[in-house]
């Protein structure tokens, strides 16, 4: 990959959003016009464009071709996201901008690891994500390229890293060029049929078999399916308060089980902390 430059500039801060209102991008990667409704509101978003929207916290309803009727509800004070209401596959790439190439060492921008696009397989500093609410982690959106230089923040080291979301197609162009293969991804794909996408639910959290570790977690449990249900901003709230105190109190009571605990428990641990952090982070989610 080629490299790219960022001329410092000092840090702005920003407040934390605690808004009940949350703006989403109902994209449309595909290249057929797309047409939804979302609380009754026909929305029809020509190809291979987007079109902004602001919702409430709260619960709200769905109708697309590739969702049939759903309900989702939307959460307070988060930051928005993408609405794949397509299910289409979306490629997020991160990339290192320094000051000079002897920078470059203090950079190694991390992936999600291995996947494939029609049979192709992919693996590097970039995140496969297709479901139906894609959470606003980038710096440059859908259609805007990654740029040569810019201006942005140093945390002390040279640079920095900033994200891009794809399209797959867009993802393919630019992986062909970052790397100079031409024609690879046409090359060596299969051109299978695209399997159906399920909306993914909030999974399930997984059970200790270790008592002390899972009395620890019964009131993180709780509140994992308190959350999952709340459609009342206020107690959206209330829950993201007492969820940033139980995950605290739950590291502190297991801290001294994982060494006497056979390794699949604290795989276990990782999971379930990471499942619950997931869910209390994104903007909105399908109900169960």
């Amino acid at each position: 990959m080629k490299m790219r430059l960022v001329s410092l500039a000092a840090l702005a801060l920003i407040a934390g959003c605690s808004s009940n209102s949350i703006d989403f991008s109902i994209d449309n990667p595909t290249d057929a016009p797309l047409k939804l409704q979302i609380d009754g509101t026909a929305y029809d978003i020509p190809a291979h464009q987007a079109k902004d929207i602001t919702l409430k916290a709260g619960e709200h309803s769905m109708d697309a071709p590739a969702t049939g009727k759903i309900k989702f509800i939307v959460y307070t004070g988060r930051k928005g996201a993408l609405l794949n209401a397509s299910l289409s596959d979306y490629v997020i790439v991160s990339e290192t901008y320094v000051t000079d190439a002897s920078k470059l060492k203090n950079f190694a921008p991390a992936g999600g690891g291995p996947f494939e696009l029609d049979g192709v397989k992919f693996n590097g500093p970039f995140e496969l994500a297709n479901g139906l609410f894609i959470e606003n982690a980038w710096r440059f959106g859908v259609r805007e390229p990654f740029p040569d230089s810019l201006r942005g923040y140093d945390p002390g080291n040279g640079g920095n890293i900033f994200r891009k979301i794809f399209t797959a197609p867009d993802f393919v162009a630019y992986y062909e060029q970052q790397s100079g293969q031409p024609g690879f991804f046409e090359k060596n794909r299969l051109h299978t049929p695209a399997a159906p996408k399920p909306l993914m639910a909030a999974p399930a959290l997984p059970v200790f078999a270790d008592t002390k570790t899972q009395e620890a977690s019964l009131k993180l449990r709780q509140l994992y399916q308190d959350y999952l249900r709340a459609t009342d901003p206020a107690e959206q709230k209330r829950l993201q308060d007492e969820y940033s105190k139980l995950i605290i109190d739950f590291t502190m009571a297991t801290a001294t089980l994982a060494s006497s605990r056979p390794v699949e428990e604290n795989v276990k641990q990782n999971e379930f902390v990471e499942r619950i952090g997931v869910a209390m982070g994104k903007s909105a989610q399908v109900e169960n």
